[in-house]
């Protein structure tokens, strides 16, 4: 893993940069603020994202479409509304977990399912902790960490400043962050009994995927898991995090990854990734990442047709 680059000159005097930082200033200092009174204001704020992002709207109701058919119109618009004022309060959360004792994040959380993760690394293989985009995106690898060490896996941002602020706080709280395009570094890692925290549920394109149901449609999924269990023979883990209704604290909850995997089938193997991740997204449906284009690579259809109605 290399060291984190420090920024540069050019990149401090452009003005986007400026707006990161002052950006990013003002969460910090709402983060001094107490813990309810901040979950109000971030779902205040998603609550405005909701209505003033109708882009990002549109697509969050066109995902809920395709993947809760069962669901009344009224019914998906609850969710894709919840899942903004959840992305509001993430923000929140997300300085928490960067600029707070994780020791005290920890008093916050209440964990279920540990069985699974015990009984994993029972095995002295690594563990690889199968991970989604859920709204709370690094508090519970960053409170993980605490009792089981844990490496994780991420993508660079293009917003420079950002990208630096974040890689410094998960390298600082976590062991170590592992670039994806690093792969062979993150399976040495699991190979040395370590847990690597990995999140494959974006639409990356047609390049090292495969077509599998998620939900019911087809997704581009990545290939990636399946290849890391190979290289390693890790079992996989899920872990689950989500925010209890009475906004006091969070759960984070362990489900058994799947048995005979992978099956040295890309598809299958793929498939079922996706149900595992379908397994854990149901339990808050909320409070995931509705608005990413999760199925802007479609089969003989053009880029992201699929959001264009």
């Amino acid at each position: 893993m290399k060291p984190i680059a420090p920024l540069t000159l050019r990149t401090l005097l452009n003005p986007l940069s400026w707006i990161t930082l002052i950006a990013l200033s003002i969460v910090w200092l709402f983060n001094l603020l107490p813990y309810p009174l901040n979950i109000k204001i971030g779902k205040s704020f998603g609550h405005l994202l909701y209505l003033t992002e109708k882009r990002r709207s549109a697509i969050a109701r066109k995902n809920l479409e395709l993947c809760f058919p069962e669901l009344s119109e009224a019914e998906r618009e609850k969710i894709a509304l919840s899942t903004f004022r959840n992305f509001g309060a993430s923000i929140f959360e997300t300085a928490m977990s960067w600029w707070e004792n994780p020791k005290k994040l920890s008093r916050r959380v209440e964990y279920k399912g540990t069985k699974h993760l015990e009984k994993a690394l029972s095995q002295n293989r690594g563990v690889l902790l199968l991970g989604a985009h859920f709204s709370l995106i690094d508090l519970p690898g960053i409170v993980l960490n605490q009792t089981h060490p844990v490496y994780a896996i991420y993508r660079n941002q293009t917003n420079k400043v950002f990208n630096y602020i974040m890689t410094r706080a998960r390298n600082r709280n976590l062991v170590g962050i592992i670039p994806h395009t690093s792969m062979r570094t993150a399976a040495k890692i699991i190979k040395q009994g370590n847990i690597v925290w990995y999140a494959p549920d974006q639409d990356m394109g047609i390049d090292h995927s495969v077509f599998a149901n998620f939900f019911g449609h087809p997704a581009a999924t990545l290939i990636s898991t399946g290849k890391l269990v190979r290289l390693t023979g890790a079992p996989i883990v899920m872990m689950v995090p989500y925010r209890k209704e009475d906004d006091s604290g969070y759960i984070i909850e362990f489900l058994e990854g799947p048995d005979n995997f992978p099956s040295g089938d890309d598809v299958q193997d793929a498939t079922t990734i996706n149900q595992l991740l379908e397994k854990g997204i149901r339990r808050a449906p909320d409070q995931y990442y509705w608005f990413h284009r999760r199925f802007k690579t479609q089969p003989d259809q053009e880029k992201a047709s699929i959001y264009q109605s």
